[in-house]
């Protein structure tokens, strides 16, 4: 991979960051809470950003399954290491972390590159 490629991953790693914690504040409005304490919100976020990871995985033109996984899951450390480098001075890490339905955001993001790994199929008329 060449140096743009990085810069790249780099940056949509941070847009992928700003959705995940749109998304986490767009719950929190809606059911009123400051964590995420139903299992179905962290499934609704998960399939949310599995699919934006896949978005962005397709505007980074893999060529393998392997390059898939690996931008996934290098987004989903990176979106660990921005939470906890933000939440760990506030001592507010129960808010992310607070529940197991939290994680699957996590594990949505790595596997979302990879859940899309099929190719448009046109039938030819005529």
């Amino acid at each position: 991979m060449d140096k743009k490629t990085y810069f790249k991953i780099f940056g949509y790693g941070l847009q992928l960051f700003v959705v995940v914690m749109l998304l986490i504040f767009a719950m929190s409005a809606i059911t009123n809470s400051d964590q995420i304490d139903h299992w179905w919100e962290g499934v609704v976020i998960a399939i949310l950003m599995a699919g934006c990871s896949w978005l962005y995985s397709l505007r980074l033109k893999p060529t393998t399954t392997k390059e898939k996984l690996t931008y996934g899951i290098t987004w989903a450390i990176m979106i660990a290491v921005i939470i906890l480098i933000i939440t760990i001075p506030n001592k507010t890490t129960g808010i992310v972390f607070g529940s197991w339905s939290a994680y699957l955001i996590f594990l949505g993001v790595a596997v979302g590159p990879i859940v899309g790994n099929y190719k448009s199929v046109t039938p030819k008329i005529g």
